[in-house]
């Protein structure tokens, strides 16, 4: 399964992701400190989600069109402008929060582009066999470089402070250099813009209803059932503990992630029966849900979340395969754009539904009534998209 390519893939997503990571973490911290505004954390996220709606079906257009490599090159080397700015921006005497949020608006602006491409570049450099090891592979590393990344910007704030922007350089051009190593992919070179085209990957998700349910279930239970946003509740007013639990709590589904993806890489074959092991998974992952719930020790929140992340990990490596695998790779840009701003989406407004939920019901019963809605929508999605549910073998269709 290894190449050059993959190679330079993995490396590149590790550097990436760090970067994100240790980025999320420090400005926080550092514009927290600044302005003792809380309003203006909320700012952070949202001067980058919206670029990343804005510029969604573009981007999936440029990924089908322009070279995949030469799109991850231009991302690359405007987040390498964006940290020069960040950095200068930070190390200044006085803090000019709207100079740093228009900074951040450029780096949402070049996820949005970059996403789509390199969700689209996997098929070009792994046989169709070896997917979906492949896929457990590129989850393994991203679900690790989330975990360490806060870490390592816990000591670079401690060690360097406002310098530890400057260190994101390096990591930059990491993410540049692995790039380099990928092979050029041309698709759709002679093909003109107009709307059928842009608006394309959503017209075939109209059509293909097993990749559109692979989409639509993920940003559907994800919004329902996720709990991370209101672990220091959790931890606060349900176990009476302290930042230590918090900090084990907030590691478990990324460590049962870590355990599933490592066996699922170094499984020989690809997974059969996709449909059952899906739902199987979905089921698994809503019913950890209302266990985390109703968990008043710290080990079986802890066992509940580690389950969380492992039964994530088997749904993250069935979809990511069947959007891979089963979308012609004249349209991969455009529907794996689709699917970054579902995720990017779910994500965020997951975090703000389990927060809403907490204050409105308290803690227990919102993280419950996120795990009865996430099984809600198990059975709705099973009885919505029964080509999903039946689905065997993944293989990917002639353009």
């Amino acid at each position: 399964m290894w190449s050059i390519a993959l190679v330079g893939l993995v490396v590149s997503r590790i550097s990436a992701t760090l970067i994100s990571a240790i980025l999320s973490v420090a400005i926080g911290w550092h514009l927290y400190q600044a302005t003792g505004n809380a309003f203006d954390l909320a700012l952070v996220g949202l001067v980058q989600i919206v670029p990343i709606i804005v510029f969604t079906i573009p981007a999936g257009w440029v990924a089908d069109h322009v070279p995949r490599r030469t799109v991850l090159q231009l991302t690359s080397l405007l987040q390498l402008g964006v940290i020069i700015a960040i950095a200068l921006i930070m190390s200044a005497e006085q803090l000019h929060t709207w100079q740093l949020f228009i900074a951040l608006g450029f780096l949402g602006t070049s996820r949005a582009f970059f996403a789509p491409a390199i969700q689209s570049v996997l098929p070009h450099i792994v046989p169709a066999n070896q997917m979906n090891r492949a896929v457990a592979l590129i989850s393994l590393v991203w679900n690790i470089a989330l975990t360490v990344g806060p870490f390592i910007a816990g000591a670079l704030l401690v060690w360097l402070d406002h310098s530890l922007y400057w260190s994101l350089l390096i990591l930059s051009v990491i993410t540049l250099t692995g790039f380099y190593l990928l092979p050029s992919i041309n698709v759709n070179t002679g093909r003109q813009l107009n709307i059928d085209e842009l608006l394309g990957g959503i017209r075939y998700l109209k059509k293909n209803r097993t990749v559109l349910g692979a989409i639509s279930v993920d940003m559907a239970i994800v919004l329902a059932g996720s709990v991370t946003a209101i672990l220091p509740i959790f931890v606060s007013d349900v176990l009476h503990s302290g930042p230590e639990t918090l900090g084990l709590l907030r590691a478990m589904p990324a460590l049962g992630a870590t355990i599933v993806g490592t066996l699922l890489t170094k499984r020989k074959r690809n997974i059969t029966n996709n449909g059952k092991v899906l739902y199987l998974a979905l089921t698994v992952f809503s019913l950890s849900i209302l266990a985390f719930a109703f968990a008043h020790t710290t080990w079986l929140a802890a066992l509940a979340l580690l389950i969380y992340g492992g039964a994530d990990m088997f749904s993250v490596v069935i979809r990511g395969t069947i959007v891979q695998l089963l979308t012609p790779d004249l349209l991969r840009g455009r529907v794996s754009a689709v699917n970054a701003l579902f995720i990017a989406c779910s994500n965020d407004l997951g975090d703000f539904r389990a927060g809403a939920a907490s204050a409105l019901v308290g803690t227990v019963y919102g993280a419950a009534i996120g795990g009865v809605m996430a099984l809600g929508i198990v059975a709705m999605s099973a009885r919505m998209f029964p080509t999903l549910r039946h689905l065997k073998e993944v293989k990917p269709p002639e353009n």
